[in-house]
């Protein structure tokens, strides 16, 4: 039985975007993938009382090659009274390569209409501007290879797509 790490971060572009990001970054090392949709629930606060909604969400799944099984679902909600939130989901399985998902995690930031951990002072300011998701994105994203010093997307190092096997010798 295979295991699994999910892991969920706070990203400040739109669920379609990250969704289409981790497809082209997966499409470009000729991998497979396999998208889905659904829905979820969510939390929202009305004053003092806690109301739960349903959230839609776009998912996609790497079907093959070395980071088979890896996952992204994102949805969009809003937590408070304004501004809304983009939440992404990564399902990680143990069997992965883990030395390429930081070349991966870079790819996908890149195809990325703005950098994904750089919230505009307008989107903190709306959404609440000292809630931990924003330290919490920061510091996922740096433990797998994104530089959080790195303000535009055409800055990120990145080398993608691997050479395939025939390809390095």
């Amino acid at each position: 039985m295979e295991h699994a790490t999910v892991h969920e971060i706070p990203v400040c572009v739109g669920p379609v975007d990250a969704v289409r990001a981790f497809r082209l970054a997966a499409e470009s090392a000729g991998w497979r993938v396999v998208r889905h949709e659904g829905k979820r629930p969510v939390h929202r606060m009305a004053l003092i009382i806690p109301l739960q909604q349903s959230a839609r969400t776009f998912g996609i799944l790497i079907d093959d090659g070395p980071l088979e099984g890896a996952a992204m679902q994102a949805w969009s909600h809003t937590p408070g009274s304004a501004g809304e939130i983009t939440t992404t989901e990564w399902v990680l399985p143990d069997v992965i390569d883990h030395e390429m998902w930081p070349s991966f995690i870079c790819a996908w930031a890149r195809e990325l209409p703005r950098m994904p951990n750089r919230w505009t002072f307008g989107e903190r300011s709306r959404i609440g501007y000292f809630l931990p998701e924003y330290g919490r994105s920061r510091r996922r994203l740096k433990a797998w290879g994104l530089d959080p010093k790195v303000k535009r997307i055409d800055e990120i190092e990145v080398d993608w797509p691997p050479l395939s096997i025939d390809e390095s010798e």
